[in-house]
């Protein structure tokens, strides 16, 4: 393994906690400049995962969801970027297609972070924000190191209007259990059946790893959730779900869940390429799929919407009617054809999250939400 540092940060506290976890890595300093990071990136295109980098992050990192344009329903998420990329090698992950640097990379000034989110949520203290670090990283993937999961825990614990999800496909949970959360985080897990995590999802922990670590983060007080997303269609599929939902409910108490997500596979049409290079043995592409409005390539709106009813059943039937699920890039036909009802846009769904937050956890003492107000809100996306 290689730690690359930039020059500036190599005696900061994140690159001291990788220094000290990986003493046998080999060492080197980044000149701080963009021609010294393009270099670098281009001499690690095909190695990165392997290697570290500690910089900082410069720019906005703390930004409302890029979802997609109407008529697809977003729910107004809140995305950090405190790292990017991660080690496992999902063969649908995106990432693969959207980022141009290699590397595991960790941002070494958290405290700007934080700020980040500390002056934009005071802007609107009144609404919830939901923020999450899994939009460019797995959560936790690195945090057993970084530490900086539990900073965050810590930090979402004196907000009085934010909750905070740590999303993750492994069981790197064990250095939050005796953080002092109040409540506020969400641990969760993105899952798939277990034949589609072998064939998909590799060095990502296995669905009972996944399982053990739910229970640790339970028995710890966190609220947790779950994302179902991307489902995948294959031979199979009814059953594999069934038992995927099955062991669920076997591990998670539906009084600790917060939330639940939908999606089926979706992605570029250029990513194509990309993946049949890399996983020249994959099936992923092997099911037919339409270019939807959002210009991704996506599975056939039917069996999307039979796809989605047989799992939304199934959480039903186990978990009970309290769990607050919802679809991510769908549109208002597929809610009301799986659900029977669909939010009314963006606001609305946002303002059904902190409705469901304040009424289920209200030792919580989340701002009260009120509907016209969600339609004030000042988010907005660049389409409305």
């Amino acid at each position: 393994m290689i730690l690359y540092i930039t020059s500036g940060c190599e005696t900061g506290v994140i690159a001291g906690r990788f220094r000290s976890a990986y003493p046998d890595a080999e060492l080197v300093i980044v000149p701080d400049d963009e021609a010294a990071r393009r270099e670098l990136f281009e001499k690690e295109a095909h190695g990165g995962k392997h290697h570290i980098f500690i910089t900082p992050a410069r720019g906005q990192h703390f930004k409302v969801c890029p979802g997609t344009e109407k008529p697809y329903i977003c729910c107004q998420y809140w995305t950090l970027h405190q790292a990017t990329n991660c080690p496992f090698d999902c063969s649908y992950c995106i990432l693969q297609y959207y980022l141009n640097n290699p590397l595991l990379t960790v941002y070494a000034n958290v405290d700007d972070l934080k700020e980040m989110i500390r002056s934009r949520i005071a802007e609107e203290p009144q609404r919830l924000f939901r923020v999450g670090t899994g939009e460019l990283a797995d959560s936790l993937a690195l945090d057993d190191v970084a530490q900086v999961g539990c900073e965050l825990i810590r930090f979402a614990a004196e907000q009085p209007n934010m909750i905070l999800e740590l999303k993750t496909k492994s069981g790197n949970v064990d250095h939050l259990l005796g953080a002092e959360h109040r409540g506020k985080t969400v641990i969760s897990w993105s899952l798939n059946p277990v034949d589609r995590i072998e064939r998909h999802e590799f060095r990502a922990a296995s669905l009972e790893t996944r399982m053990a670590a739910l229970r640790k983060v339970q028995d710890a007080g966190y609220m947790t959730g779950f994302h179902f997303d991307p489902m995948l269609l294959y031979d199979g599929w009814e059953k594999g779900y069934e038992a995927l939902v099955r062991t669920l409910f076997d591990h998670a108490a539906p009084e600790r869940i917060a939330w639940i997500s939908i999606g089926s596979l979706r992605f570029p049409p250029e990513m194509a390429d990309k993946v049949r290079a890399k996983f020249p043995r994959t099936d992923l592409l092997d099911g037919e799929m339409i270019r939807g409005r959002d210009n991704k390539s996506r599975y056939f709106k039917p069996l999307r919407i039979d796809m989605y009813r047989h799992l939304y059943s199934l959480l039903r039937a186990y978990g009970g009617k309290d769990l607050f699920v919802y679809f991510c890039m769908e549109d208002a036909d597929v809610w009301k054809r799986v659900m029977g009802f669909a939010p009314e846009g963006n606001e609305h769904l946002d303002y059904l999250f902190a409705e469901h937050l304040t009424s289920k956890f209200p030792n919580l003492t989340l701002p009260r939400p009120d509907r016209e107000s969600y339609r004030n809100f000042i988010t907005r996306r660049s389409w409305e």
